[in-house]
C-alpha cells in the first residue's frame, strides 16, 4: 500500500492521486491534521508520499505528530522504500536526512515562477524530459540545506534548494507540481494574508494558473508516472 501523509485539509494529493489511478496503484490518505495515526513501517507499506501543510517542521509541540513523522521517514528511507515530498514533505524528508530547515533568506516565495534545473537535474531519470524553466506553482518560506548525499536537482532565483534526490528512490520537490487549478483557488481564498506576505497579487497568480497549469500538467503526469514506475522497480 501506498501512504499519502496530509498535514492540511486543502493539500491533498492531486495530479499524484491521478497518476496512482492510471497505473492502478492503490493509495491510502492519511489525515494527520485529523487526528489519523501514521502509519507504522510495516510490510505493507510500500511508498510513502508527503504533501504540504501550514507548519514548520519544528513545531512539535503544536504538531506532535511531525516528531514520529520524521522518524518514520527515516525508516522508510533507511528500508529503501519509495519517498516522494511535496513543499512541507520535501522539509520533512531533509530534516529526516539530518539537514537544517529554516526561513528563507529572501522571503516566501509565492506564485508561477520559472524552475531552473541543475546539470544533475538535467540528467536526472525524472527531470531529464522536464523542460528547463517551466513555470511551476510556489507556496512556501521555509528552505533547507541540501542533505549530505543528495543530488541537488533544481532551483528558482529566491530558492537555490527547490529538488533533491537522495538515492534512487527518494525525491524532495519544495515547489508544487501536483497542484489543479481548483485546489490554487482554494488557495488563494484560504491563505489570502499569506499571499499579501509574500507581496505577491492573488489577481495574478489566479490569472496566470489556467494558462501555467496546461502548459505543467503534462509534464507533472509523465514526471510523477515515472517516479512511480521507477520505484517500483528499484524497490
Amino acid at each position: 500500500m501506498i501512504y499519502a501523509l496530509y498535514h492540511a485539509p486543502t493539500e491533498t494529493a492531486g495530479l499524484i492521486g491521478d497518476a496512482l489511478k492510471k497505473l492502478k496503484l492503490n493509495f491510502k490518505e492519511v489525515r494527520l491534521f485529523g487526528g489519523q495515526p501514521l502509519p507504522k513501517n510495516s510490510p505493507e507499506l510500500d511508498a510513502l508520499i508527503v504533501m504540504g501543510g501550514p507548519m514548520n517542521v519544528d513545531e512539535t509541540k503544536k504538531y506532535p505528530f511531525l516528531t514520529e513523522e520524521v522518524k518514520l521517514i527515516q525508516q522508510v528511507i533507511k528500508d529503501g522504500k519509495p519517498v516522494l515530498g511535496i513543499c512541507l514533505g520535501s522539509q520533512l524528508i531533509a530534516k529526516a536526512l539530518g539537514s537544517k530547515v529554516y526561513p528563507n533568506k529572501l522571503g516566501r516565495e509565492v506564485g508561477w515562477k520559472p524552475l531552473e534545473l541543475s546539470m544533475q537535474g538535467i540528467m536526472d531519470p525524472l527531470f531529464k524530459e522536464f523542460p528547463n524553466n517551466t513555470k511551476v506553482l510556489h507556496w512556501h518560506g521555509d528552505t533547507f540545506d541540501l542533505p549530505k548525499g543528495a543530488v541537488h536537482l533544481a532551483s528558482t532565483e529566491k530558492c537555490q534548494n527547490q529538488a533533491f534526490r537522495y538515492g534512487e528512490n527518494v525525491y524532495a520537490l519544495q515547489f508544487h507540481l501536483e497542484v489543479t487549478p481548483k485546489m490554487v483557488l482554494e488557495w488563494l481564498e484560504t491563505d489570502k494574508a499569506y499571499v499579501a506576505g509574500a507581496k505577491e497579487n492573488p489577481y495574478t497568480i489566479e490569472d496566470e494558473t489556467e494558462s501555467a497549469h496546461a502548459e505543467l500538467k503534462p509534464i507533472a503526469d509523465k514526471l510523477f508516472k515515472s517516479f512511480f514506475e521507477l520505484s517500483s522497480r528499484v524497490a
